[in-house]
């Protein structure tokens, strides 16, 4: 038997095991909820609420742009001088940052870009030589840090400390630093035979970018979000390569892929290519080796051409195929790496946009309509009458209208993915639609003679 002083300390013992092992289960319990959370939850809607009116000069502006990313959104027009003034206003209160032009003028202005820490402008230009300004502001205090001349027909894409130039009168990619617009590195095109040097450059996406919010052609509207960004690129000689922006080191090259105007899509770990001529094949690369491509799927039949190819999941792609031209014919093709195809009817769908597995496909006609399909291809939003957009994985922002450069009213819902099920949140009212930038809480647009702020759901 055990003494008094022995029994106490196998008590405290055994108490200290069970707590050890309570903690435990504790700890599996949290990373059990932590991996199998939702997240990408029901966004709580609400009716518009207008936070605030940003003036935009005296007059009515001739062209407004706006950028939200995360708590910021920056709003642009231009000035009686030709320079654009940048407006910082906190998305969450609506409240003004600051105030700043651009010491640069164009005769009109083409997109601000928000970056972290940083606001791009891009003018406009008639022609694809003619030289337009892009400049970089800083985020905190509106003061220009660089600008450079780039052509029409130039290409920026942006890391976080990075802008890599698709440089298309000297035929290659430069980087340069945010903070300053000096080089960090060039690389030249590649080429073919006869020395041709035109090239495709597309951002690779990641699952983080792919899950907030998207453009009205659903590319991110915050790509910075996945790490290690890169770039891959299509040579005049069919060759495709991966680029690590922040270096310009070519991380892979695979030779014989994709002529210029093939459909070309890279996504995490994998890079999808599509043939545009029909009797396609539908391949997937493993950007992480050379191994050679997998065939996802064979159309099987020479009148379908593909029109339209995205990355809808974990190593998954869906594509449109269209036949003999006929629209109205048009299908959506899924399909995940090792798996059989699935294939349902979309007619007259132009765009798809990835939710995860889900795809929203948006019909384009006199009258547009949006679906939402789920990965099985089943419509759980079936023919929504006018244009959505994703907010996040799991939440849909859709305009009653086309977005429009005339200032007008438009009615907004908000849809859950998952259900279908949709909120009316009421009315913009006299808003340049087409103007409008958003994330999950916020929307800001230009108006008729100033800005507008407007949440429609709670944090």
């Amino acid at each position: 038997p055990l003494s008094p002083a022995g029994a106490g300390r196998w008590r405290r013992a055994r108490w200290v095991v069970l707590g050890a092992v309570v903690a435990l289960v504790g700890v599996a319990t949290a990373a059990t909820l932590y991996l199998t959370r939702d997240r990408y939850p029901d966004l709580e809607f609400r009716s518009l609420q207008e936070l605030s009116r940003p003036a935009a000069g005296g007059e009515r502006p001739a062209g407004m742009w706006t950028a939200v990313l995360g708590d910021r959104a920056y709003l642009g027009y231009p000035l009686p001088d030709d320079r654009l003034e940048v407006v910082a206003v906190d998305a969450g209160t609506g409240d003004e940052l600051w105030r700043k032009a651009t010491d640069v003028r164009s005769d009109d202005w083409e997109s601000i870009i928000a970056v972290p820490g940083a606001v791009a402008v891009l003018a406009d230009a008639p022609g694809d030589s003619t030289l337009r300004p892009l400049a970089v502001l800083d985020g905190r205090s509106g003061t220009q840090r660089w600008q450079r001349a780039v052509r029409g027909d130039d290409n920026v894409y942006f890391a976080d400390d990075t802008a890599v130039l698709v440089d298309r009168a000297e035929a290659r990619l430069v980087g340069l630093r945010l903070t300053d617009g000096s080089t960090k590195w060039t690389e030249p095109n590649p080429r073919d035979q006869y020395d041709g040097s035109r090239t495709v450059v597309r951002p690779v996406g990641s699952d983080e970018a792919a899950g907030g919010p998207a453009f009205l052609d659903g590319n991110p509207r915050d790509p910075w979000t996945g790490k290690g960004r890169r770039l891959v690129q299509v040579g005049a000689d069919r060759s495709v390569r991966l680029l690590d922006m922040e270096t310009g080191k070519v991380l892979r090259r695979w030779g014989s892929v994709a002529d210029l105007d093939d459909l070309v899509v890279a996504h995490e770990d994998r890079l999808y290519v599509a043939a545009n001529e029909g009797g396609y094949q539908l391949l997937a690369y493993d950007l992480g080796s050379d191994a050679e491509p997998v065939v996802l799927h064979r159309s099987g039949n020479d009148d379908f051409r593909p029109t339209e190819l995205v990355a809808c999941g974990e190593r998954r792609a869906c594509l449109l195929q269209v036949p003999n031209n006929d629209v109205q014919r048009t299908e959506v093709v899924a399909v995940s790496e090792g798996e059989h195809a699935i294939t349902w009817p979309a007619p007259g769908v132009t765009d798809l946009v990835p939710l995860g597995e889900q795809v929203l496909a948006q019909r384009e006609s006199s009258e547009p309509k949006a679906t939402l399909f789920d990965a099985a291809g089943k419509a759980v939003l079936r023919d929504r009458g006018g244009v959505a957009v994703r907010l996040d994985e799991g939440n849909l922002l859709v305009f009653a209208k086309a977005p429009s450069i005339v200032a007008d009213s438009r009615v907004l819902a908000g849809v859950w993915a998952e259900s279908g099920e949709v909120d009316e949140l009421g009315e913009l009212k006299d808003v340049r639609s087409e103007s409008c930038s958003w994330n999950t809480h916020v929307i800001a647009c230009g108006a008729e003679k100033d800005f507008v702020l407007y949440r429609f759901a709670n944090d």
